[in-house]
């Protein structure tokens, strides 16, 4: 529907700009002030407030989750051999307990609906997350489930980061909205265009699809990620997803972006110290991987691409549902975001992010040296 290209330097100058649209679904050109949903763009946010945290002596990344959600105290993990229609009949206790560093790392066990065990993908489907009341009511439909066969220790994808919001909520007391605003957003002056709810005036671009391979609008209940329903940013939104819930501008994105890649300052202001940033992006799981490492929740690129020219390597990457993408070259002091709004593109997403990301190196910043 559109592609919207925004780099800048980490004084916050544009260094290049581009955009182009479909009118059939984006009848105006996105800019940086443009409102996009971020969706796991939100994750990033998230971890830096909970390392924020964790620097005040709030919370540690070594307690158990339980200490501050007992409501999880009796998960169980689906057995590797059970009955995959039936979860019931193959439950089995935790190899050990969780902790906030496995939430960090998507070391929890819990998950999307994509796992390939259906009475897993079922009852993620059927708990409808975003449609939860409160917080309480959100820990409870999360209670319910079972945890992915790999359990606690080997590396998930999923919903874990909208656990560590509510992990901040039960340690600070405070809506997890409030601390994103106290702790970052507005130390930023970014707290008015990052955010979970929509300002009255401002419209987001509409869901669309290209799943049978060719752009159309979304069906109701189509964007999958939690089993159809996805998240509302009304004002009476009273839920906070952690790992999926911000919209905001590009530009007050490139902010927080830019924070982070100067090792936690910005404009006199400092967020996170240089040390817990380092550690943010230090090699944590899929350490065998050719293509590159992961923090915590933050892409390292090796400068391998199948299928692709190799890359710069080193770059801070990351991105969302419905073509959100972002990436941090320190080394150059750069900061990128490669963005639309559809799920699932035509052609692959992630290729081509990274054909657009190369290309932009090889003709405006720099070729690369890998």
């Amino acid at each position: 529907p559109f592609l919207y290209v925004r780099v800048e330097d980490f004084d916050g100058d544009l260094v290049y700009e581009h955009n182009a649209i479909n009118t059939e679904f984006a009848p105006t050109s996105p800019n940086g002030e443009s409102w996009l949903r971020l969706w796991s763009m939100t994750k990033s946010v998230t971890i830096a407030v909970i390392l924020d945290l964790e620097e005040d002596g709030v919370l540690s990344r070594s307690d158990l989750l339980t200490d501050y959600i007992p409501e999880f105290g009796d998960l169980s993990v689906l057995s590797a051999d059970a009955d995959l229609a039936a979860c019931d009949a193959g439950l089995q206790a935790p190899a050990r307990p969780i902790t906030i560093e496995d939430l960090l790392n998507h070391n929890d066990g819990f998950y999307y609906p994509f796992t390939g065990y259906a009475c897993l993908d079922d009852a993620m489907k059927a708990a409808r997350l975003p449609e939860a009341e409160s917080s309480a009511d959100l820990i409870n439909r999360i209670a319910a489930l079972t945890l992915h066969p790999d359990g606690v220790g080997e590396h998930v994808y999923g919903i874990g980061t909208t656990i560590l919001g509510l992990v901040a909520e039960r340690a600070t007391g405070q809506s997890f909205d409030n601390i994103v605003e106290a702790r970052l957003t507005g130390p930023l002056g970014i707290s008015e265009t990052l955010k979970y709810t929509l300002p009255d005036t401002v419209s987001t671009y509409p869901r669309v699809s290209g799943s049978d391979g060719t752009l159309r609008l979304a069906k109701d209940n189509e964007l999958d990620i939690f089993g159809g329903p996805v998240p509302e940013f009304g004002a009476d939104t009273n839920i906070f997803l952690g790992g999926e819930g911000l919209v905001g501008t590009t530009r007050a994105y490139a902010t927080f972006l830019r924070m982070m890649g100067s090792m936690g300052e910005l404009g006199g202001v400092r967020i996170l110290d240089e040390a817990t940033v380092r550690d943010w992006y230090a090699p944590k799981t899929q350490l065998d991987s050719a293509y590159g490492k992961n923090g915590f929740n933050i892409w390292v690129t090796s400068g391998e691409f199948d299928g692709l020219p190799d890359q710069k390597p080193g770059l801070l990457v990351g991105g969302g549902y419905e073509g959100t993408a972002f990436w941090i070259d320190i080394e150059a002091e750069y900061v990128g975001l490669i963005m639309s709004q559809v799920h699932s593109p035509v052609t692959g997403g992630v290729d081509e992010v990274s054909r657009i990301r190369g290309l932009i190196y090889e003709h405006i910043l720099e070729p690369s040296t890998n």
